[in-house]
């Protein structure tokens, strides 16, 4: 069986050889503007994600002549390799740049061939020139404007739609964006910015515009009715010529034009202002058909699958666990709410974390939304819990779905985690059962268990006193939260991670015991341990819970900051109380 062997071993080398070439890129860049004619302009060969190029072709550039190159630039960091030529072009027209080869391990690999439109001057000087006499003001309107375009007008409650805001110009202009829309009634994500330069070409009422995508958003439909997409509106700076030579479209687009430095005025050229506007558009919502049967949607729409698992299956008495339950398909993602989960009597639950892996580009949002369920429990024995269920309504069957997981089993030892094991009595013999020696340590052992009883009951008669004068000596609640007080209006995590910590020091400041790497859980059970109630206990584990969610996921924090600081200091501030039950 050994040429069995030696064939696999030679078909896996084939096919990592062949995974390896299939990854690499080899891709012609052009400009995307238009080029005029004797205009010089650059082609880009560029090959990603390879070693071992080599006999890098270009191509023959029929209607071009070569002003420079190819010359070759590598970036060893990423295996990129980049051969760059200078054409002039001699021709107007739509004309074709091939596709240059280069070697790849001795196999001859090929970029793609692309277009490029050429220009004559009479055609470019067309909109850019100002004739005597002619209105400024119509020629802008006529070779600048902008455009909201959607893929649809009616759609259900989160069904997707893309909105495109399209600035198409013939002119050499400079614009900058004034007013970004309002989307009243929809959540949006973004998926192309004015910064991105998203630039192509289209042809509108037999001219040649040179189109940019200044923003472009996926909108998700919150509630049924007729909802309007405002208008985006752009400053124009807009530059004509009373000479025609040598000049050509040129269009900025930037949300910062006016902290940008002053344009040098030129004898020949004349400047306008003028702002433009994007059209209103109303889109209609429809709401959902019928009602859902397994009564468990939520408002998520397009298609979606559940999957889950517990972390462990076997756990000691009182030792943390967590059910992980993961909704991936496509669709409105925002309305993907945690799923409801029937816990076993004796169950000790908290609220789940969220954390997205999301592909913002796909329309509709695709990837996948994970809960974390942490729990914990003290009753020994196998549990079940339930399979979990999850609704959606999918469009193209404009029915409601619901997918389940299977049923868990889990077991809890009654052994707890807290306990230590006991050690096994040496086996002896009735010779040597009672040395000398072992009387001695026998004493010494019982003296020092005297000792030690008698310094526990101390502390426990003073462990109030020694509280209250650290607490005297201590800062108060008010300063110890002042740290996330001065978060207030930093980003979120910032504010949710110095929160936490502020948290985590009131502890540190007031108990004794306590250590900053202590779980959750091991947190209930000392607080409850010095007089907290368990219901208050409960509080602080979810107000930390809430900041470690705030701080390790993406999930949107609908909470007004200055009010949960609040919160946190009353909550804090009850504690206290408990933890000295003789002050009022």
């Amino acid at each position: 069986m050994k040429w069995c062997k030696y064939f696999f071993h030679f078909v896996s080398i084939c096919l990592i050889s062949f995974a390896g070439i299939t990854q690499v890129k080899f891709r012609t860049i052009v400009p995307g503007h238009s080029i005029l004619v004797n205009e010089s302009f650059q082609v880009q060969y560029v090959v990603e994600a390879a070693k071992g190029i080599s006999n890098f072709a270009p191509p023959s550039f029929t209607g071009f002549r070569i002003a420079a190159g190819p010359n070759a630039y590598t970036d060893n960091q990423s295996n990129r390799t980049n051969w760059v030529v200078t054409l002039v072009a001699l021709h107007p027209g739509r004309m074709k740049i091939p596709g240059a080869t280069c070697a790849l391990d001795g196999r001859v690999i090929r970029s793609d061939d692309i277009f490029v439109r050429i220009l004559s001057s009479e055609q470019s000087a067309g909109a850019y020139v100002l004739a005597r006499g002619e209105d400024p003001y119509n020629k802008i309107r006529r070779n600048l404007f902008l455009k909201l375009v959607v893929d649809k007008e009616s759609c259900f409650i989160g069904e997707p739609l893309v909105a495109t805001f399209k600035l198409y110009s013939r002119l050499q202009s400079k614009s900058n964006v004034i007013k970004n829309p309002g989307f009243y009634g929809f959540s949006v994500y973004d998926m192309v910015e004015v910064n991105d330069k998203v630039q192509t070409e289209e042809r509108v009422n037999g001219e040649w515009f040179e189109v940019h995508t200044i923003r472009k958003v996926q909108l998700y439909p919150l509630e049924p009715g007729r909802f309007t997409i405002d208008p985006m509106e752009l400053a124009n700076e807009v530059e004509f010529s009373r000479n025609a030579a040598g000049k050509g479209t040129r269009q900025q687009v930037t949300e910062n034009m006016y902290n940008d430095s002053a344009s040098v005025s030129k004898s020949d050229t004349e400047n306008y202002s003028m702002s433009i506007s994007s059209q209103p558009v109303v889109i209609t919502v429809k709401p959902f058909p019928g009602r859902d049967p397994a009564d468990t949607f939520a408002g998520a729409v397009g298609n979606f699958s559940i999957t889950a698992f517990l972390q462990k299956d076997s756990v000691l008495k009182n030792e943390e666990d967590s059910l992980m339950v993961e909704i991936n398909g496509a669709g409105n993602f925002q309305r993907v709410n945690a799923p409801m989960v029937t816990w076993p009597d004796n169950f000790e639950t908290f609220e789940p974390s969220v954390k997205d892996s999301l592909d913002k580009s796909k329309v509709p949002l695709a990837g996948s939304r994970r809960f974390k369920y942490v729990f914990v429990s003290n009753s020994p024995g196998f549990h079940t819990i339930p399979s979990i269920s999850f609704s959606f309504f999918e469009i193209k069957k404009q029915a409601y779905q619901t997918v389940s997981t299977k049923p868990f089993t889990l077991f809890i030892s009654a052994k707890s985690r807290t306990d230590k094991p006991v050690a096994s009595p040496a086996l002896t013999t009735s010779a040597d059962r009672y040395p000398g020696w072992i009387l001695v340590g026998a004493g010494l052992l019982i003296a020092t268990a005297a000792f030690v009883l008698w310094a526990v009951r101390r502390r426990g008669k003073t462990s109030h006193e020694r509280f209250e004068q650290r607490a005297m000596q201590a800062l108060s609640v008010q300063e110890l939260l002042r740290p996330a007080a001065k978060h207030l209006g930093d980003h979120e995590k910032i504010f949710y991670e110095t929160l936490d910590r502020c948290i985590w020091n009131y502890f540190s400041d007031r108990l004794g015991n306590f250590s900053m790497h202590m779980i959750k859980i091991d947190l209930l059970h000392l607080l409850v341990s010095r007089g907290v109630g368990r219901d208050s206990a409960n509080e602080v584990l979810a107000l930390i819970h809430q900041c470690e969610t705030g701080v390790y996921t993406n999930a949107q924090m609908d909470y007004n900051k200055e009010e949960l600081l609040q919160g946190a200091e009353k909550m804090l501030v009850a504690i206290e109380k408990q933890l000295r039950p003789g002050e009022q």
